[in-house]
Parts: C-alpha cells; structure tokens; sequence
C-alpha cells in the first residue's frame, strides 16, 4: 500500500472520528464550520474523508466536542467503538503499520541499517523493510529483539 492510500485510509478514519464526536458532543456541522472558519460544505468534506484538517483545526474540533486531541490519533480506541463506522478498516493491518512505523522510527534514531538488524535476527534485509512498511508481520520475538538491540521498551510499540 503505497503513501497515498495510507493517507486515504488515515483521512476517512480521522472523518469517522470527526463525526462521532461531534455527535456525542451534539455539536451541528455549521457550528464547526464557523468555529474552524470555513464552510459548512468543506466541514462535511472533513467528516467524509476527503479533506485533511491542519492539528490546529483538530484542536479547536477537540475542544469544542470535549474530547482530548490524542482522540482523533488512537485508532485502537476508535476502532474498538461499535459506535464508530470506519469503513470497515482492518485493525490487524492498521496496526501493523503503525508498529512497522515505529519500529523505522527506533531503527532510524538508534542510527542502525536494515541490514544490521536482519544480521541479528537472521533474515534478509527485505524482511525488515516489509516489517517497517507494515506488509508483513513482525514476531513478537523478533520484535523484541529488534527492540532490545535498538534501546526502546516493548512498550514503545503499543498504543
């Protein structure tokens, strides 16, 4: 999947949540609109995924609706939400993009290559990049040597 699909599916999820809590907030979409200064018609855009927000807009959206900005950022809870229609997002798929994600981020802070980490766990280097751009799996042991050898916690991984 390549940078513009994630950010697709990012967007319509981000609308989903938008949605939910404007609701639960029972906040109107004309209301938003005038708060973030745009209008009503390109705020449905936001809630339809079709348009991303700037963090600014989703801080005021996020006050407005009484909910705290790592709302709009947490698809575990969004996706656990039988109130929440996201599309159907496949939270296995999600997720493993994320922590293929952070697991580039640790590799990349820790100043280690692809290949000194396939050295370690015994793979090819295709396999930690297929790791790290969420199209395959990564073990949890291999996950926590990864981790170990690149100084974060498990925890680092989890959201």
């Amino acid at each position: 999947m390549g940078e513009p699909d994630k950010q697709a599916i990012r967007r319509k999820i981000t609308g989903a949540l938008l949605r939910h809590a404007r609701l639960s907030a029972g906040r109107s979409q004309a209301e938003l609109a005038t708060s973030l200064h745009v209008s009503r018609y390109r705020y449905a855009q936001y809630e339809q995924g079709q348009h991303d927000l700037s963090l600014p807009e989703l801080e005021v959206v996020a006050e407005l609706c009484g909910v705290p900005l790592g709302y709009f950022f947490d698809d575990e809870a969004a996706v656990e939400d039988e109130n929440i229609d996201i599309l159907h997002v496949d939270k296995p798929r999600i997720r493993r993009k994320i922590v293929g994600a952070l697991l580039r981020q640790a590799r990349k802070q820790a100043g280690k290559l692809q290949k000194e980490c396939a050295d370690l766990l015994g793979i090819p280097a295709r396999r930690i990049s297929e790791y790290e751009y969420g199209k395959r799996d990564i073990p949890s042991s291999e996950l926590e040597a990864l981790a170990h050898y690149l100084g974060v916690p498990m925890s680092y991984f989890t959201v």
